[in-house]
This record gives C-alpha cells, sequence and structure tokens, in this order.
C-alpha cells in the first residue's frame, strides 16, 4: 500500500471468513471489537529521518482498550531501527499509536510525534513555554535517554509559523513493544 494517504482509523469487516474451532470455551472474535490503523512510515526516536506523510500497511487493535477507547483519529508509528533516545521506554521497532487528535496542549511528561522544522518524525516528550529573552514561544523535545540526546528547542513562531499542528503531530497513547530482549 505505499503511496497512499494517512487516513483515520476504520472498522474491521470480516468478510467469507472460515470460522475453526479455537478450542473449547474460547470467546468469538467479534470485528466491531477493532479498528484498522493505518501504519505509517518509521519514525525516529531520536534523530527525526523519515517523514509520516504516507502509511505501509494497516495495524489491527482491540477498540476496547481503555487507552484507545473513544478514539478514532489514530495512526501507528513503528520506531526506527538504531533510534534509542527514547530507551528504556521505547526501543526500535517498537509500535506506537499516535492520536493525531491531541496536538493542541500539550501536557509536560506525555509523548508525541513531533516533526522537525524540516519536516522529520520523532516520538519525544514535549514541553511549551514563553521564552521571555526571545520573546517567542519554545517548543522543547525530550528524550528519555537524556545522557545521550540532550533536549531540542525551537521556536513556535519562527521555526513553526507560529502553527502548533505542524510542531506537535499527535499523542502517544499506546505502545507495543517485544520486551523479551530488554
Amino acid at each position: 500500500m505505499p503511496g497512499n494517504k494517512i487516513s483515520p482509523a476504520k472498522n474491521v469487516h470480516f468478510v467469507n471468513a472460515k470460522v475453526i474451532n479455537a478450542g473449547e470455551g474460547l470467546p468469538t472474535i467479534i470485528p466491531d471489537d477493532y479498528l484498522a490503523v493505518p501504519l505509517c512510515s518509521e519514525a525516529g526516536a531520536g534523530p527525526g529521518i523519515v517523514q509520516c506523510e504516507e502509511f505501509q500497511n494497516w495495524f489491527l487493535v482491540y477498540r476496547n482498550e481503555p487507552s484507545i477507547r473513544l478514539r478514532s483519529n489514530l495512526m501507528a508509528v513503528k520506531i526506527t531501527k538504531g533510534s534509542t533516545s527514547m530507551l528504556p521506554t521505547l526501543a526500535p521497532g517498537d509500535i506506537v499509536l499516535v492520536d493525531r487528535g491531541e496536538n493542541s496542549n500539550p501536557r509536560p511528561g506525555r509523548m508525541y510525534l513531533v516533526a522537525e522544522p524540516d519536516g522529520s518524525t520523532k516520538v519525544k516528550r514535549v514541553k511549551v513555554d514563553l521564552d521571555k529573552v526571545a520573546r517567542q514561544t519554545r517548543i522543547t523535545f525530550y528524550s528519555d535517554n537524556v545522557a545521550e540526546n540532550p533536549p531540542e528547542m525551537f521556536y513556535l513562531e519562527s521555526d513553526y509559523e507560529d502553527d502548533l499542528n505542524r510542531a506537535i503531530l499527535g499523542r502517544v497513547v499506546w505502545a507495543w513493544g517485544d520486551v523479551s530482549e530488554r
């Protein structure tokens, strides 16, 4: 599906599914319990290297997960290989779900999918405050692995044309990763 524009999450409809006995007493899969979320190209959790304008495939998520429930403007993003700035929280290969509707009022400590002024994307923690000396709104992107990745600062007015939606693409609301090697 390369070249497809990112679209909102979609309802899942299983068509002509062959039902097989998965075991006595196991619940039946209910298609309405799942969302198909567009899986975006990889984004960095370190130097932002990939733009997130097109999606590769669909990622199936359980709609009734508390962190996902009542959300519909989701996209999935895979953390780029070699991106270690959000360790130990996120590792290369992890997949995060981003709510694209939550980008206008970032709260400190939460993770967001952000864009650098050049358009490259990454997952970071965000702080927005007023720089009294520069008389501009400062946006700071923080890593969890701060020893190797110092905070990055940008200005809303001069770097993002005074549009917060250009800097913050959405809030990370759920993450999946293989923890067997952590």
